[in-house]
């Protein structure tokens, strides 16, 4: 049997797919699973996994010649799946298209409460209704137990190796390199560019602020992460801060996956480092605006999510999939810029309790 596993662009979707796609090789050990990435930083998390027969991957935004796309196609439809599983969040028509394009003839996917025409979602042959509170981990499994049949348990969760021993490494001797605390926190203050997201952030200056409030408490030094396009506000949020700290330069996702694990703590928005740290079981402070906390915050116990409560907050949620528009006059970064420093701190002081009891440290602030 082989089923193609549609996963959602962004490192955080891959990262939310994978336990699903871990427990459908529990329930269903002859399949031959494939890994279809609609972005090549996917494709770079993913290559080695064994988990994967093969990976196949295009980034439709900029691949979009049509002999490309057509000759795409082709190569999938070559492959001769039996079932494909389109995760969530996948309301778009090219999700749905792609896979009856392909001849695949079992297509499970989701029924999403909004664009139903538009999205092609009828092209599907078996559809899974949204559990509109679950987390989107949970969501996947949901997907993978209705086609398993085997009422799969969601606990607990795999996911994939971010890096190997050769990148582990790397990071040692770049960390050995750095003068200062040997205590280091991870700071993002970006997110993906795509989509509206950047509506994500929070201002870079007070991720430096709150970063050195951080720093002073733990006696430790920041790395501020961020992918190219992020560059102007990992430099803000550096010159604002009155602690030790290091911008490191984007480069290689394992590297960078790397250097999270060295970290006693990531403080981020909510972006697919995020992810990435939460995983690897670092403990995470995200800062939530638009997007919903309980759909996709950091997964795992000992994290922290800073919102300030706002009516019409969070806007994006899962019954709403696939639409990011926003009412007239409303602005999308409204509970973030209510956010301030002193809110963000007041919540982050007793979690730092718990982080420096873990560590051996003293208990007060």
């Amino acid at each position: 049997m082989k089923i193609l596993c549609i996963c959602p662009i962004g490192i955080g979707n891959y990262l939310m797919t994978y336990p699903a796609c871990r427990l459908l090789r529990t329930a269903v050990k002859d399949a031959e699973l494939h890994l279809l990435a609609l972005r090549h930083s996917i494709v770079e998390l993913a290559s080695g996994d064994p988990l994967w027969k093969a990976i196949h991957g295009i980034d439709p935004t900029r691949e979009t010649g049509l002999m490309r796309q057509a000759a795409f196609i082709r190569q999938l439809s070559a492959e001769r799946f039996d079932i494909s599983l389109s995760f969530f969040p996948s309301n778009n028509w090219q999700y749905n298209l792609l896979p009856f394009l392909c001849g695949i003839r079992k297509r499970f996917a989701f029924c999403y409460p909004l664009k139903k025409g538009y999205s092609l979602s009828f092209l599907n042959n078996r559809l899974l209704e949204l559990d509109l509170r679950a987390h989107d981990i949970n969501q996947n499994v949901r997907l993978a137990a209705a086609f398993s049949g085997s009422g799969i348990s969601a606990e607990p969760f795999i996911f994939p190796p971010l890096f190997t021993e050769k990148e582990l490494g790397s990071a040692h001797r770049f960390l050995e390199g750095l003068g200062g605390p040997k205590l280091y926190i991870g700071v993002h203050p970006g997110s993906s560019s795509e989509h509206g997201m950047p509506a994500k952030r929070w201002d870079p200056m007070r991720f430096g602020e709150l970063a050195t409030r951080i720093c002073n408490v733990l006696k430790a030094q920041a790395l501020i992460f961020g992918s190219p396009d992020e560059e102007k506000i990992k430099h803000i949020t550096a010159s604002i801060m009155k602690a030790p700290c290091h911008i490191v330069a984007p480069g290689d996702l394992r590297m960078t996956a790397a250097l999270l694990r060295q970290c006693t703590l990531l403080l981020c928005n909510d972006s697919g480092l995020m992810h990435m740290a939460a995983c690897m079981g670092v403990p995470t402070a995200a800062i939530f605006g638009p997007t919903d906390e309980r759909r996709n915050g950091p997964s795992g116990a000992g994290h922290l999510v800073l919102r300030k409560k706002m009516d019409g907050f969070p806007l994006w949620t899962a019954a709403t999939v696939g639409v990011r528009a926003v009412k007239s006059g409303m602005d999308p970064q409204a509970s973030l810029k209510a956010l301030s420093v002193d809110d963000a701190w007041e919540k982050i002081m007793p979690w730092l309790v718990g982080i420096k009891e873990k560590m051996g440290v003293a208990k007060t602030l």
